[in-house]
């Protein structure tokens, strides 16, 4: 886990069916997020869902300094308590969690090789 400069992920789909409580858990997540050093780096309320996520509305992809960082952030009891808002206000829900290419790698591929 940790390789050199490899950012860690969250990714995550699912169908929003209770809008008032989603809104209580993105005030909540949004500043927790922040304070352990995530933010979100795409979000799209009209995803082309494809293998068993068609029906979702919205696809959500958080990032973190590293691997280590967003699995100790989704492993926390904070966010394992704000996840309690998360699951209430969704339903067919998908959570992945996954490492980004390290420097050398994004190096090779600059360089073409």
């Amino acid at each position: 886990m940790d390789k050199k400069g490899a950012k860690g992920y969250w990714i995550s789909t699912s169908t929003v069916v209770n809008q008032e409580l989603f809104s209580e858990y993105v005030k909540k997540v949004g500043p927790w997020l922040k304070e352990v050093g995530g933010e979100i780096f795409a979000k799209d309320t009209e995803p082309q869902g494809k293998e068993r996520t068609e029906n979702a509305n919205l696809a959500v992809i958080c990032e973190f300094p590293s691997m280590r960082a967003a699995v100790e952030a989704y492993e926390s009891s904070e966010y394992q308590e704000l996840s309690k808002l998360r699951n209430a206000a969704t339903k067919n829900a998908t959570f992945t969690i996954m490492e980004g290419m390290d420097e050398a790698t994004k190096l090779r591929r600059a360089m073409g090789l």
